[in-house]
Formats: C-alpha cells, sequence, structure tokens
C-alpha cells in the first residue's frame, strides 16, 4: 500500500526536520550548571507555587536571547524553576510556535 500523498508540495511544506535538544545547546554543560543550579534553588515552583520544580526555565530572557546578547546562558541566577505545568503553559504563551520555532521568545 503506498503512502498518503503530501498535502502541500515540497516547496511549501513547513514542517522541519527536528533539531535535537544537545544541538541547541542543551548539553552537559546546561545540565549540570543551569538545571543543577535553578532547581537547587527553587525547589516548589515560582509560578503556581504549589507543586515542586521539576523544570528549569531561562527567564526573564530566553535562551536565545541571552546567546545574542553575550551573555551566559548556562548561568542559573538567568532562571526559574516550574513545574511541567506551568513550564508548558509558559513556553505556548511565549513561544506560539513551541521550543522549537525559531525567532524570539515573544
Amino acid at each position: 500500500m503506498a503512502p498518503p500523498p503530501a498535502s502541500k508540495c515540497a516547496a511549501h511544506d513547513k514542517r522541519r526536520p527536528r533539531r535535537s535538544a544537545s544541538s541547541k545547546g542543551y548539553n552537559a554543560e546546561h545540565v549540570r550548571r543551569f538545571r543543577a543550579g535553578v532547581l537547587e534553588r527553587d525547589r516548589v515552583c515560582v509560578v503556581c507555587r504549589t507543586a515542586a520544580a521539576t523544570q528549569a526555565d531561562h527567564w526573564p530572557l530566553s535562551k536565545r536571547e541571552l546567546q545574542a546578547r553575550g551573555l551566559d546562558e548556562h548561568d542559573p541566577r538567568r532562571g526559574r524553576g516550574l513545574c511541567a505545568s506551568c513550564h508548558s503553559r509558559e513556553t505556548a504563551r511565549h513561544q506560539p510556535g513551541g521550543w522549537n520555532a525559531p525567532g524570539p521568545r515573544y
């Protein structure tokens, strides 16, 4: 059985291959310095203040904005701890295309 035809021609298909997290800078240094530092400091979600913080979120500038300004994106002072639910909601609000979308956070 043949696969279904594409809904758009190749020139207009906006789907892109996903880049890996490590290719975007979420590597061992990120985990060791940024994520560990943020979650050690913020044990409870700073948004809802009820759930445990399990996600380290760059804030108030995005990782991309920090890099563009030549700032250290692995510095835990540039992040906040969020629960998974609040992290998803905040990402959807500030990055309408998701964390994989190109362009600024707003």
